[in-house]
């Protein structure tokens, strides 16, 4: 775009009016969903919902959103998941033991690990270990989006400054950013298309809630801008409007709450120590992203090439952390953050 292109495209803040985007918990039905005898609202909790797999999971936002949306500060010539974005196979083999790693340690989270034990209303709690994965910054098949217009503007018009520690407008004049949206109904289990759409939601950590979050995973090769029903929306930056959406967050601190598994997920950033459980599954999920199988001596030389370690026992732990692991205090917190789930009751045909 030029310049006087750019200068004629809306802020941010104007271009939510300009899409008629209402804020949500205004308790308003949904007229479209009321026509067909549904009532549903525009009301942000957690909602209860079966998957594939006939566990239950939370979404977290409105209850069935018509689009999501994703906020990026530019237009990128592709919008691939952190696994696409890396170029060699090293690479892509280091990063995955660093996410397998990190997993292995929260399944072991005391929190976590009762979570996952647990049942809501006759069904199992399902953990989304990879989305979680996702959401402390470890590269996966996955492409973040948000059901809520402001926390994808956030990440729109905000970005993160390793110099200061923190996020950052902006700054006025700089290439326009980009709202993309999209429809989760086109990706739900059992559609024809190759990507699919994954509420993330509540998890027992606490970022992906907070960002009302989903996810779409895609295949090796698949870039998120292709997908049917995407759409572009281009702002220019305007640091007051990015200021707004930053004391708005927080500074971000409200989407990023601060945790253990996050200063954990900050050790694992450069681990180069795994276990051979660790390195094998690492190769199993190297070989289905790639679509291709390593041999024996294809995988020695991209081990020795990689600087990976193996050790005996897991690299990463909550020893220094005195995560509470009473039953009692587990209970009372699984209880207060399930407290306010919403749920309908359907009647599922027996097969």
């Amino acid at each position: 775009m030029t310049e006087l292109e750019i200068l004629r495209l809306p802020a941010i803040d104007s271009l939510k009016q300009l899409l008629n985007i209402s804020t949500p918990n205004s308790g308003h039905p949904n007229l479209g969903f009321q026509s067909l005898g549904l009532h549903v609202d525009d009301l942000e909790a957690q909602h209860a919902i079966l998957n594939e797999h006939d566990e239950v999971q939370f979404n977290t936002g409105i209850e069935f959103p018509s689009v999501v949306y994703r906020g990026q500060v530019q237009e990128f010539d592709t919008c691939m998941p952190g696994l696409g974005r890396l170029n060699n196979i090293e690479d892509k083999l280091v990063s995955i033991c660093r996410n397998i790693a990190f997993e292995d340690a929260i399944r072991v989270h005391p929190y976590v690990s009762y979570c996952a034990q647990q049942e809501f209303n006759g069904h199992s709690i399902h953990v989304d270990y990879q989305g979680l994965a996702q959401h402390y910054g470890f590269h996966t098949n996955m492409i973040d989006v948000t059901s809520n217009f402001d926390v994808a503007s956030f990440f729109a018009s905000c970005e993160w400054s390793a110099k200061k520690g923190c996020y950052i407008p902006v700054a006025s004049g700089a290439k326009p950013g980009v709202i993309y949206s999209v429809i989760p109904a086109l990706f739900v289990p059992g559609s024809t298309q190759t990507a699919k759409f994954n509420f993330v939601g509540w998890q027992p950590l606490p970022r992906p809630a907070q960002q009302r979050a989903g996810a779409f995973i895609l295949p090796h090769g698949k870039c998120f801008t292709n997908l049917p029903s995407v759409q572009r929306m281009y702002f220019r930056h305007d640091e007051t409007a990015a200021e707004k959406l930053l004391q708005a967050f927080d500074g971000g601190k409200a989407l990023f709450p601060h945790d253990e598994a996050a200063a954990l997920s900050y050790l694992a950033k450069d681990l180069v120590l795994v276990t051979r459980g660790q390195l094998e599954r690492a190769w199993k999920m190297l070989e289905n992203w790639e679509g291709r199988y390593f041999s024996k001596k294809r995988r020695s030389n991209v081990f020795k090439a990689s600087d990976l370690k193996i050790v005996k026992k897991p690299p990463l732990n909550w020893a220094c952390y005195n995560l509470p692991a009473q039953h009692d205090k587990l209970h009372t917190k699984l209880n207060s953050e399930l407290n306010n789930v919403r749920l309908r009751l359907t009647y599922r045909p027996p097969i």
